[in-house]
């Protein structure tokens, strides 16, 4: 009897019978994640980090979630989320685990399905103190690296540009969700932001209680949201 990934028991070895939702089995399709693969939950626990990778037009910072969604191809054969790339390796970005969205804003950042980038470091979790059309208020890292505008005459993400300098906000990257949270503070095109300082944040940690990690026998590895897992329908192999 078929069950989601949300009940299935943990390390042990199972089936895919089918996944529900079309849009999220035709990504993962593309990825090779299909019914009769076989599959199993991973036990541990994740620790995301930002990452900076470097793509056709130059480096970029990755959000931590954004680095969890984004699939590589590596040069020797094995798929990983970009977040578990090691410094210098390099591959191609084989698919999204998220909507369309992120792959709008992966088009603003210079990246393509298909394109080669290379990993450059892990970046520990920053808070960014900024000033906000005159008021001051901190953001998250994930936040600043979703802010995309002009800082001097470069276009750049807010978390890349440098303190104390004037930054026009132009667009805001992700879902409209995101772009609401941003506006709560303030953020939304057409704002002059000022990047005051940057400090230490407690590290962004992805449980079993809100995600699912799986490995397939094929060594994809994918980090899931609890919705989706809730579509992806499984039985003990």
């Amino acid at each position: 009897m078929s069950t989601p990934l949300t009940k299935a028991p943990i390390e042990t070895p199972l089936i895919l019978k089918t996944i529900t939702r079309e849009n999220l089995k035709n990504r993962l399709e593309r990825m090779g994640l299909r019914p009769g693969c076989e599959l199993k939950i991973m036990s541990e626990d994740s620790v995301l980090c930002p990452v900076r990778v470097k793509g056709p037009k130059g480096e970029v910072l990755l959000a931590a979630g954004m680095a969890s969604k984004i699939i590589i191809h590596h040069d020797d054969g094995h798929k990983t989320p970009v977040f578990e790339m090691r410094k210098g390796e390099k591959g191609h970005i084989e698919g999204l685990t998220a909507a369309s969205c992120l792959e709008s804003s992966l088009k603003t950042l210079g990246l393509n399905e298909g394109d080669n980038i290379e990993f450059i470091r892990c970046l520990p979790s920053m808070n960014y103190h900024v000033v906000v059309d005159g008021k001051s208020t901190h953001i998250t890292e994930g936040m600043a690296a979703k802010v995309w505008g002009v800082c001097g005459k470069e276009e750049c993400q807010l978390a890349t540009c440098g303190k104390r300098e004037t930054f026009e906000t132009k667009s805001i990257l992700g879902s409209p969700r995101v772009a609401e949270k941003l506006s709560f503070f303030g953020i939304k095109p057409g704002i002059n932001i000022r990047l005051e300082n940057v400090e230490p944040a407690k590290d962004f940690r992805m449980s079993h209680n809100n995600h699912v990690i799986i490995l397939s026998n094929e060594g994809l590895r994918l980090h899931l949201r609890s919705d989706q897992a809730e579509a992806i329908l499984v039985e003990t192999a």
